[in-house]
């Protein structure tokens, strides 16, 4: 029988490697100049390396386990918003040849923004108890709410573009898979996570979450690593060829 150990450290590389990937994401992206082409999701890379290295500092740190769990629910907040900076962000890419359904992407993801905030809000105010469970229930929920929602966004992205007849190796398809991955994993856990508690069901669920992660995580290096290879420019013809079809041309125009 393996000692206990085996778990802390495979969890510990399922939540080291993927951030350590990012790192190297986000060095090619600002080399190749992609945060320019996709600014907010090169931001939303730049806050989850910025957000590990805040929690593992006070995982390290002895006696900071509350103030580790408020840093966590903080950090889900701006990660809600800027997942829905991401998929205004790819709609706009993938859409582009479609004015109407970037317009309607845009509409739609405002108004998902504004109803979360709503929510946010009420919850806050309105919940139950004192203010740090009424804060925690906020962020739950509005973590949960934003998960479905986003799920049927990304959907939506995954499969229209399809039958719009678009390329799936563009970068914008490699970055809207991953997130959806991503929160589809991250709502089913939460909703396993409400109705069962034991720790072997815990432990389990935090190995399917940093996983997928990681595949998540790789799937984001593999498209914007690979780019889609441009097009062929069109093949020039010398001037001898072109006059000597504009004369053809005036020929037969004369006829």
């Amino acid at each position: 029988m393996p000692g206990p150990n085996w778990y802390k450290v495979l969890l510990l590389f399922l939540w080291v490697t993927p951030h350590t990937l990012l790192a190297v994401l986000a060095a090619v992206m600002w080399k190749r100049r992609l945060d320019r082409e996709y600014p907010c999701f090169f931001a939303y890379v730049l806050y989850r390396i910025a957000v590990f290295i805040l929690l593992f500092t006070l995982y390290l740190v002895q006696g900071m386990g509350k103030l580790y769990e408020y840093a966590f629910a903080a950090s889900l907040l701006l990660i809600v918003a800027l997942s829905l900076g991401v998929i205004d962000e790819v709609s706009r890419d993938l859409f582009r040849e479609s004015h109407f359904l970037k317009v309607s992407a845009r509409r739609l993801l405002q108004c998902v923004a504004g109803l979360l905030l709503a929510v946010g809000v009420m919850l806050t105010v309105y919940a139950p108890g004192n203010g740090s469970v009424r804060w925690h229930v906020a962020v739950s929920v509005v973590n949960r709410g934003a998960a479905m929602l986003q799920c049927g966004l990304l959907l939506c992205l995954l499969l229209l573009p399809r039958f719009l007849g678009l390329s799936w190796r563009r970068p914008a398809f490699g970055i809207t898979l991953g997130l959806g991955i991503l929160t589809s994993v991250d709502l089913a856990t939460s909703a396993i996570r409400a109705e069962f508690t034991g720790n072997g069901v815990r432990d389990f669920l935090n190995l399917l979450t940093t996983g997928t992660y990681l595949l998540c995580v790789l799937i984001w290096v593999r498209y914007l690593v690979a780019l889609e290879p441009a097009p062929p420019p069109p093949p020039v013809l010398p001037h001898t060829e072109v006059e000597i079809w504009n004369k053809a041309l005036q020929q037969f125009l004369k006829q």
